[in-house]
């Protein structure tokens, strides 16, 4: 292999690593005081899902996590009820769209040398540079659980996950929810320190 096929070769590899990255996260904070082993009823109240995908999607997004989250909750005792919960669930989730610069290409090039023919297309006025870019989306859900008759948090949960290319993660629906659900709840319930 020549120099420069060593060196486009260097070059490529952490392109490629950096496009197929997803960059994600989950942070928990739990209340060390609430005892999950001595509540085990939840009831679901509204969630909120805002993103830019039609109703429909969105509608089917939030009964695949629902219906996730209550097969998790149920693995570990938890129980589903309409009435006197020990503590309410509910999830915030979005994203925002983002531009993605990936660096610069030339979308018209001027003669590089006295002999080369000036290119019949773009501008004609000389180089002209267009960014190489594609659309990422920055998605995050919060996860809430608040206690019935104080009101207060017990615990939460936040994911957070960039995708690159979303249309993609929406044909991956069922796997992209099993994931952000495992993930979210794999430290659920957390661990009652013991008083010594």
């Amino acid at each position: 292999m020549n120099n420069w096929g060593c060196r486009f070769g260097l070059l490529l590899i952490p392109l490629l690593t950096a496009l197929a990255a997803f960059p994600q996260k989950t942070s928990t904070v739990a209340d060390p005081g609430y005892d999950f082993s001595e509540h085990k009823r939840y009831s679901w109240r509204e969630n909120r899902l805002l993103t830019r995908q039609h109703p429909d999607t969105n509608e089917e997004m939030d009964r695949k996590i629902v219906k996730n989250v209550n097969q998790v909750l149920s693995a570990s005792g938890f129980v589903e009820v309409k009435e006197k919960p020990d503590f309410y669930i509910y999830y915030d989730g979005g994203g925002d769209a983002m531009t993605a610069v990936a660096g610069q290409s030339q979308a018209n090039s001027a003669p590089l040398a006295p002999g080369d023919p000036t290119p019949t297309y773009g501008l004609g006025n000389g180089p002209a540079l267009a960014p190489a870019s594609w659309l990422k989306v920055n998605g995050q859900i919060v996860f809430y659980m608040i206690e019935v008759t104080s009101r207060k948090s017990v615990w939460q949960t936040t994911y957070s996950k960039t995708f690159r290319d979303p249309n993609k993660a929406i044909r991956n629906l069922d796997k992209e929810v099993n994931e952000l659900v495992s993930k979210s709840f794999k430290d659920f319930p957390p661990k009652i320190k013991k008083k010594s």
